[in-house]
């Protein structure tokens, strides 16, 4: 069965995630198109479908670029070690149809980062940083980032691409406290930030900006290929 993410979280149950992290790896990609389509799953619900482009840069580019994510924290031995744990798969394809690539690369779970490629430059969009995070596309090319904080919060935040540049973007974050022997909401804020600018606004306000589509898990998208091949 495949692993759907709701994009907005309204409910304190829907917050725990299922399976982050937790897919076995898939085989080499099976389409050569390019634009991004979604189908059905057998529940009702839309599944996204990326569809392969030609990849933009070398994989030695690439990899490079994957060695120094988290770097700082790793050095501080609290983060995940990228350098240590190398890509294994990739998926060159065009998140908000600007006919410039994003690149999504995967190694062992949960490693996992989004690039960009504009201007024959690699730019980073994000990548797993702590272990409970998880990635997930809708069938819009919305990326979505949840999971559980350090902090014990849960977090789901969407990222919306305009131009291979980061155009918006939102979070949803809801803490909870132990209050006897149960785990408790403390709340949920909403934030929306615009050319670095963050705020806090109404969950209204939220999800009328939030994606109305459902994410996807990226380990549960197919057409991937092996980043190993020359």
């Amino acid at each position: 069965m495949r692993k759907i993410l709701y994009a907005i979280v309204l409910a304190s149950v829907a917050l725990i995630p299922t399976g982050c992290g937790s897919s076995q790896t898939k085989d080499d990609g099976k389409s050569d198109a390019n634009s991004t389509t979604s189908i059905m799953t057998d529940e009702g619900l839309v599944f996204t479908e990326l569809k392969k482009v030609p990849l933009p840069c070398s994989k030695d580019t690439l990899s490079a670029a994957w060695k120094q994510l988290n770097s700082n924290e790793t050095q501080r031995r609290k983060g995940l070690d990228y350098r240590q744990n190398p890509p294994i798969l990739f998926l060159a394809t065009d998140l908000d149809g600007d006919d410039c690539p994003e690149i999504l690369m995967r190694g062992e779970p949960p490693y996992a980062a989004i690039f960009t490629y504009p201007n024959d430059s690699l730019q980073l969009i994000t990548y797993v940083d702590y272990a409970q995070i998880g990635l997930s596309i809708t069938p819009d090319g919305v990326i979505i980032r949840s999971g559980s904080n350090r902090d014990g919060s849960f977090l789901s935040k969407f990222i919306k691409l305009e131009n291979s540049q980061i155009a918006l973007t939102g979070e949803a974050r809801e803490t909870f406290s132990i209050q006897g022997n149960e785990m408790v909401s403390g709340g949920t804020e909403y934030l929306l930030e615009t050319d670095s600018t963050k705020q806090k606004v109404s969950k209204e306000e939220y999800e009328r900006t939030a994606p109305n589509l459902n994410g996807t898990y990226i380990e549960d998208i197919e057409g991937w290929e092996d980043f190993r091949k020359p």
